[in-house]
């Protein structure tokens, strides 16, 4: 039974078979499945004597089960916004009196006909500012409840909520319960940070496109407000994003940290946009859009550096300067997807679909090859910075096919 488990490659061992020590910390993805009895096949996962090598298995299988739900939950989640950011970019921005107006608010609205409306604060405290304005409750409502499932999606794909870090806190909790009190800690670079990275870009993007439509709305109104509902129409606008900047900031150095640069690219736009967003309302405060403005500029020339440094990431220049346009003129408000960052989440619904096979970087990432599933070009782990890929449908040293998450996929499908 020891053979069946290879008790060898975990333990040295003593020439009568007793366990003497642990030979190394178990690496991610390194158990070879869950064993079972080559005489009658049942489990083997309730002897004690192969406690550590079954509970391997079993978080592995569980994190392998994650990667898997994560990608098919993110794609249809993106291309949920995607549909709301065009319907957002095709619809009248004259409120006037059309049908949507939300007739539940009274014309006694707190909001209107005020002198001044403040969207500032937090991410959902400037999301509930505009919300409470009449007549744009119902013109939110689509891309509102796609924000909702985002934020929800976050929490589900952060670190805390990963099997290695939940079963990392029960250990914590007993030894604290217990009276034992070591150090216990675990490689960090086993939680996959891939997807939470992608769903915060998302909830940006969301943002994003509500703040750039609202504030298009309220400044190409034309002609007299005839409305009592839209006096707010003709009230100022007091804008401060402080949050949203900080919030690309702490996306920007993640990335930086995980290597993954093409959501430093985006952390740099998305900044830049909800400066040239701020300075398109007049502000007593001139010194601090200048700063601002500068930051903006700055930070898009660290992402043109990072384009001309990693190849991938080529197709974001056309955004930056995009972007860049946007600084300069401060009245051309519209959310922007490039078509080939459009092609990446195609080709990870293609993924989910079929095609291609997923690998494991030496170090136990996850990562996958599309088309053929076979690698005609070396890269790099954007978690730990190993070789992935490969030449020739050749894979590089210490990259493994990951069977097991194929399984999960082609289980996903049925």
């Amino acid at each position: 039974m020891d053979g069946t488990m290879d008790m060898q490659e975990h333990y040295n061992m003593s020439e009568d078979g007793k366990i003497l020590e642990v030979k190394s910390t178990s690496q991610p993805f390194s158990a070879k499945g869950l064993k079972t009895c080559p005489m009658c096949r049942s489990p083997l996962r309730s002897i004690h004597r192969y406690n550590r090598i079954v509970k391997r298995a079993l978080i592995d299988q569980a994190t392998q089960r994650f990667i898997v739900w994560a990608n098919a939950t993110f794609v249809p989640l993106e291309a949920q916004l995607h549909n709301k950011e065009e319907r957002l970019k095709d619809a009248d921005t004259s409120l006037g009196q059309r049908a949507a107006i939300n007739n539940s608010h009274s014309d006694e609205s707190p909001n209107a006909g005020t002198l001044r409306i403040a969207i500032e604060g937090t991410r959902d405290d400037q999301i509930r500012a505009i919300r409470s304005l009449p007549g744009l409750d119902v013109r939110y409502a689509p891309i509102l409840k796609v924000r909702r499932d985002i934020l929800q999606f976050l929490k589900q794909v952060s670190e805390e909520e990963q099997p290695f870090s939940r079963v990392h806190q029960m250990v914590k909790n007993v030894r604290h319960r217990t009276g034992v009190h070591p150090i216990f800690e675990f490689d960090v670079s086993t939680l996959q940070v891939r997807n939470r990275l992608l769903t915060t870009v998302l909830a940006l993007r969301c943002d994003l496109a509500i703040l750039s439509d609202f504030l298009n709305v309220y400044q190409t109104q034309s002609g007299p407000i005839t409305s009592q509902q839209h006096n707010w129409l003709r009230s100022d606008i007091a804008l401060d994003f402080y949050c949203n900047r900080k919030n690309c900031i702490d996306l920007k150095n993640d990335a930086a940290k995980q290597q993954q640069p093409m959501h430093e690219i985006e952390a740099h736009v998305f900044f830049a946009r909800f400066v040239a967003l701020e300075r398109s309302v007049p502000t007593s405060d001139t010194k601090k859009m200048e700063r601002l403005l500068t930051q903006a500029h700055d930070g898009l020339d660290s992402a043109k550096a990072i384009c001309a440094r990693a190849s991938s990431t080529a197709s974001m220049l056309a955004e930056i300067e995009d972007t860049e346009k946007l600084l300069r003129d401060s009245t051309f408000y519209t959310t922007f997807t490039n078509e080939e960052r459009r092609a990446v989440y195609a080709a990870m619904a293609q993924e989910l679909g079929g095609t291609g096979h997923w690998y494991y970087c030496e170090n136990g990432h996850p990562f996958t090859i599309g088309e053929c599933g076979g690698p005609t070009q070396r890269s790099r782990c954007p978690q730990c910075g190993a070789a992935v890929g490969g030449l020739d449908h050749q894979l590089a040293a210490g990259v493994t096919r990951a069977e097991d998450i194929d399984t999960e996929l082609a289980r996903l499908r049925l």
